[in-house]
């Protein structure tokens, strides 16, 4: 499952985003995921609205609705819109790797 997990993320720093190795990206990031793209790590949606596939996690088919102040679990799929967020968990700590 750690596979399903991408190698990157999207960082914003100094208002600029700079793609870094997920190993870079630590609590408190401010992470841009596009459609169609993975969610890095768990986090809290802070711009944007999107349905996310949390299938492989919850086993439900219906992609959830995510919103700000909405919680995000790294590799999920974002589906159809773009999110702003804030990363609150990486690596171990991730929900991912507690499975």
């Amino acid at each position: 499952m750690i596979g399903l997990q991408p190698k990157t993320a999207i960082d914003i720093r100094n208002q600029k985003e700079v793609k870094v190795p997920l190993a870079d990206v630590i609590v408190g990031d401010l992470i841009h995921v596009k459609p169609g793209e993975r969610i890095p790590v768990d986090g809290e949606v802070l711009d944007g609205s999107s349905a996310v596939d949390e299938s492989m996690l919850t086993g439900e088919s219906v992609p959830v609705d995510k919103n700000p102040g909405d919680q995000v679990f790294g590799a999920t799929i974002n589906k159809n819109g773009a999110l702003k967020m804030r990363a609150i968990k990486v690596g171990k700590d991730t929900t991912l790797s507690q499975i």
